[in-house]
């Protein structure tokens, strides 16, 4: 299996291209072994679901298709089954297969991904899409007293990018005695406030660090989120040291996290950034419905088409349950339903959705699908709008 994070903007272009006489298998499984070891669940429900499919392709009305469908489907279920093997350790497993030609992929991901099987003329992407979006990568910086770690999660899996240690430095002088003023039963030496006072500046002098080389670190790796954990102490106090130009891109999680084994981390800030997302998308689609009012977005099929044949998306948000239809010319370009020019010669293209993205990708455009788009901020223009660059 291939890894989804070494799965690049070329392989998805290719991805979205490809098609296939009889169909293509889209299977998607989640294979969390955390509540089902042996993934027998799991290995249930995509067996329901691919017995689901036989028999919806046994009443399909083209008796020549449907058997070749049926043959080539009992074919690959062998390879499919595969997918549940507990060896595997990917929580998230995805394969697309052409019944009849000879091309498979297989990816992976630290991620989970909903379960889907789906036959479709081309392959189904929208839950991979879907999944590179949430899990592009972010920042995480653990903080203690003692010391900070600075570490990238990509796609579910984390390493270590920097640790730094706050050096404790023995003052060279400490006048001794005992002065009152304190509580009953209490004495506040010098000594005493000397040391709390040279902690304080240590501990602020530390975290100034920690804070500058996160910043570096973000503008390095193209950290587009930075987590930061440090307990009550230390969370508020790192996130007020981030320049205002960064700040909106700071997440918090005031839990002591500095103990946590790195399999244990790895899920819980998977789980925390998977709630970050949610409330990203659903803000993300304000503000494309908001940047339309001020011709820095668009709104619609129509627009969406037209602003990509331009070159002109920044940022292309779309809802994956909505199927978009349409058409395309000779020259790649793209029409929504049956707006093409007269006189142009053009294609019909059922699955106009995959060419959207296809042509995103293709300029450089960022991808959101957000299931119920057409349901909410963008109920009216059937859940598609786009962040323009011009």
């Amino acid at each position: 299996m291939v890894l989804v994070e070494q799965f690049d903007d070329a392989g998805l272009r290719d991805l979205t291209r490809r098609g296939d006489e009889l169909g293509v298998l889209s299977v998607y499984v989640n294979a969390d072994p955390s509540e089902d070891p042996n993934l027998a669940a799991a290995a249930i429900d995509l067996k329901n679901r691919f017995r689901e499919l036989q028999r919806r392709v046994a009443e399909d009305g083209a008796f020549e298709r449907g058997r070749d469908v049926a043959t080539a489907l009992e074919r690959l279920w062998p390879q499919i089954e595969t997918l549940m093997t507990p060896a595997v350790s990917g929580r998230g497993r995805m394969a697309f297969a052409a019944l009849a030609g000879d091309w498979t992929l297989q990816l992976e991901s630290a991620m989970p991904v909903p379960n889907r099987l789906v036959l479709d003329s081309g392959p189904f992407i929208h839950p991979l899409l879907e999944l590179l979006d949430e899990g592009r990568r972010a920042g995480v910086v653990v903080i203690t007293a003692e010391n900070a770690r600075l570490l990238e999660w990509h796609m579910g899996s984390l390493r270590t990018v920097q640790s730094m240690e706050n050096e404790y430095v023995q003052a060279p002088h400490e006048r001794a005695g005992q002065i009152g003023g304190g509580p009953a039963g209490q004495f506040n030496t010098p000594v005493r406030e000397q040391r709390k006072a040279r902690e304080r500046e240590r501990s602020q002098r530390f975290l100034d660090q920690v804070v500058e080389t996160a910043v570096g670190l973000a503008e390095q790796h193209g950290w587009q989120r930075i987590l930061v954990s440090g307990g009550d102490a230390f969370t508020e106090a790192a996130v007020s040291r981030f320049p205002a130009t960064v700040r909106d891109t700071v997440l918090t999680d005031s839990r002591v996290l500095s103990g946590v084994d790195d399999t244990s981390l790895a899920r819980m800030l998977t789980e925390r950034l998977h709630t970050e997302h949610k409330e990203y998308e659903q803000q993300l689609l304000t503000d494309v419905r908001d940047a339309a009012g001020t011709k820095t977005g668009v709104l619609g099929l129509s627009e969406v088409a037209g602003a990509l044949n331009d070159g002109r998306v920044a940022h292309l948000v779309y809802d994956p349950e909505v199927r978009y239809v349409g058409s395309v010319d000779a020259n790649g370009l793209l029409y929504a339903g049956e707006e093409a020019p007269a006189g142009t010669q053009v294609t019909a293209e059922p699955r106009l959705t995959e060419r959207l993205v296809e042509r995103a990708l293709e300029i450089g455009a960022w991808i959101t699908p957000v299931e119920g788009a057409a349901d909410g901020a963008l109920t009216e223009v059937d859940g598609i709008g786009a962040l323009l660059r011009w």
